[in-house]
């Protein structure tokens, strides 16, 4: 009795206490484990297990019903990762939420070149009364098999700026010998894409507003007014506050000035543009009422955080781009009618070839006609309509909808790089991709603010332990200074000539505010002027019997001019001197190069404006060290200013 009575105090713990185990995955595994608990916590209710058993047909189906749950568990945790997501609509939805912008389509680019026959005037020059100014958004259209679109121009092309511009003469007058007429060629960037509108009506507020756009190729939003006239911004998230206003500005005074100038407004009337399930372009609006205010050209920093962040620091983080501190993510529309202005493209149909971009669709010109006197302006629409269009590259760049893999590599690649400065070359390169309308940057070089003084006593301790210091005596010149986060940003630019030249305040400017929404707090960026170094190249070479020796040297120093082509330069670029002696000796009817040597050219020379630096360049100056001339401490860059003067060479047969 006693052994009974323990049995059963047992069997109840066990009965109470049912072990459950969660490892199953598949069909075979539930069955098992089903069997085994029913055998073991059921052995007197049920004991017939084989496969005809009306048992077992409710295992099966328990198992059968575990194997799909336990499926579709791990199938939506995969499709909740980005790097194994499977359905496009999770990796779209998964992108977005990461601040990635997918497109359903891409256009593509080239440079077309638009010509004029453009009247002289009495003395036989150009009259530049009747040089066009053809409007953003003329288009063109392509002569293919297939239907590539229309191709729009997205600045204005003016035929009064010299740059990218040739001129010819087309006819003479047969009475004074004199030009009459010239042909005009400017070069023009185009895009391919086609212009369209859509209008919703709007009725009472309503939050998060979603308009969708029911074509399938959307490249981009182009505008959003409301019948008020109001202006809406397409914005990167609901949350930011600001946005960048292009402001116009003469760029007489200086080569370098920029056309536009960036001022920081204010954007309450604000929306965001995303992919919807549909796999359509849909626009989001705000939620809120928001404050009117537009315009703060200054925003301060310390508005950035508020009372909240200062009592819990560890919870709120600060946006660097978020100057205000509005909840309301911007208007709601209501009791308007939208007009959306959208451009849509044909992907990769758009990729003609070059040649085939020959018709003028529409062309709308910006002079001002209204001076102009009959016979003048029957002049300027005979010019406009002598307008010829042609590619003579082809257009690249068009893509159709990208497939899932490609946007999650995309989105992968988007999400590393979170959009932000942290290196000294995301520095370099966020300078140099600045739209060129706020000022070009041809050259930039960044680098720690410390890091010149940490160069400077490397090099006077290093000189003073040269004889005795081994090779771990570097550790002596650490120092463990408080962290400077100064980053130093040298640049400069091109005048018109496409000679190095510093930048005007207005460029500095527009890049300091350009680099605001992408830098650390932490840092601090102080926009300096690199310095220029101009040299010259002498060289004498031996060259072989029966070679021209003028020709020879004319190839060689037509090489030495595109060895120091200043597109190939960067600032801090050492000039290698044994690349350059090979670079003339493998041009064919060199036998031997028997001297070279770099030279300084600075301040006015001939006429010419050098540097104002001299800069010791010489084979026996401290500058140079086994054949190399290494540039200064303080950063700079090495400029052949006038290679049709100053590359002299010598052949001796």
């Amino acid at each position: 009795m006693a052994i009974s009575k323990t049995s059963a105090v047992v069997l109840s713990d066990q009965i109470d206490k049912k072990q459950v185990k969660y490892l199953n995955k598949d069909y075979s595994e539930f069955k098992k484990n089903l069997v085994d608990f029913s055998k073991f916590y059921f052995p007197d209710t049920y004991q017939d297990f084989s496969d005809a058993s009306p048992g077992s047909i409710f295992i099966d189906m328990a198992s059968y019903v575990g194997d799909v749950l336990s499926y579709y568990t791990d199938n939506s945790f995969k499709e909740s990762l980005l790097a194994y997501a499977e359905e496009r609509e999770n990796v779209v939805a998964i992108a977005q939420g990461l601040g990635f912008k997918p497109r359903l389509t891409s256009p593509s680019f080239c440079k077309v070149a638009l010509s004029a026959l453009v009247p002289a005037d009495s003395d036989g020059n150009l009259d530049t009364r009747f040089l066009p100014r053809i409007a953003a958004g003329s288009s063109f259209g392509a002569t293919t098999q297939f239907d590539a679109g229309t191709f729009l121009t997205d600045d204005i092309c003016d035929f009064g700026d010299s740059e990218n511009r040739t001129v010819q003469i087309f006819s003479l007058d047969g009475g004074t010998d004199l030009p009459s007429t010239y042909i005009v060629t400017k070069i023009c960037k185009v895009v391919s894409a086609t212009t369209k509108t859509l209008e919703y009506n709007v009725g009472s507020p309503t939050k998060f507003l979603k308009i969708a756009v029911t074509d399938d190729n959307v490249v981009e939003i182009q505008s959003v007014v409301d019948s008020e006239g109001n202006t809406w911004y397409e914005v990167d998230n609901l949350s930011q506050d600001y946005r960048f206003e292009d402001v116009l500005k003469s760029p007489i005074g200086s080569t370098t000035a920029p056309l536009y100038t960036i001022k920081s407004v204010k954007a309450n009337r604000r929306f965001i543009t995303r992919l919807n399930r549909n796999n359509k372009i849909e626009l989001v609006f705000g939620s809120g009422t928001g404050d009117l205010s537009d315009v703060y050209e200054n925003p301060d920093y310390k508005s950035v955080y508020d009372q909240q962040y200062l009592q819990n620091m560890t919870n709120v983080s600060l946006d660097t781009l978020n100057f205000t501190n509005s909840n309301s993510f911007g208007l709601a529309p209501g009791n308007t009618t939208l007009t959306i202005t959208y451009r849509v493209s044909n992907g990769l149909r758009s990729n003609v070839p070059s040649g085939t971009i020959s018709k003028i669709v529409n062309i709308n010109t910006l002079n001002e006609t209204r001076t102009l006197s009959a016979s003048d302006l029957a002049t300027f629409n005979t010019m406009v309509s002598s307008i010829t269009v042609i590619n003579e590259e082809p257009a690249t760049g068009g893509l159709n909808n990208p497939t899932t893999e490609q946007l999650r590599q995309s989105a992968i690649g988007f999400v590393n790089a979170q959009g932000r400065i942290v290196t000294t070359q995301d520095y370099e390169n966020r300078v140099l991709s600045m739209p060129s309308k706020y000022g070009a940057v041809a050259k930039a070089f960044a680098m720690k603010d410390d890091a010149i003084s940490d160069i400077e006593k490397f090099t006077k301790a290093a000189e003073g332990t040269r004889r005795t210091a081994s090779v771990d005596d570097d550790i002596l010149y650490v120092t463990d200074d408080a962290v400077n986060n100064n980053i130093n940003l040298y640049m400069l630019g091109y005048d018109s000539d496409r000679r190095l030249t510093v930048l005007n305040n207005d460029v500095k400017t527009n890049v300091k505010k350009f680099l605001k929404g992408y830098r650390m707090m932490t840092d601090r960026i102080n926009i300096l002027d690199a310095f220029r170094v101009s040299i010259g190249v002498n060289y004498t070479i031996v060259t072989y019997r029966g070679f021209n020796s003028y020709e020879v040297l004319a190839k060689c120093s037509d090489a030495v001019s595109k060895y120091f082509d200043i597109d190939n330069w960067n600032i801090n670029q050492p000039i290698l001197m044994d690349d350059l002696l090979l670079t003339i000796a493998t041009i064919e009817g060199v036998q031997s190069v028997t001297n070279i040597d770099v030279v300084n050219k600075y301040q006015q020379r001939n006429g010419r404006d050098y540097a104002p630096y001299s800069y010791d360049v010489s084979s026996d100056g401290g500058n140079r060290s086994n054949n190399i001339i290494y540039p200064s401490t303080d950063p700079c860059i090495f400029e052949l200013r006038y290679p049709e003067n100053d590359i002299v060479g010598t052949a001796l047969q």
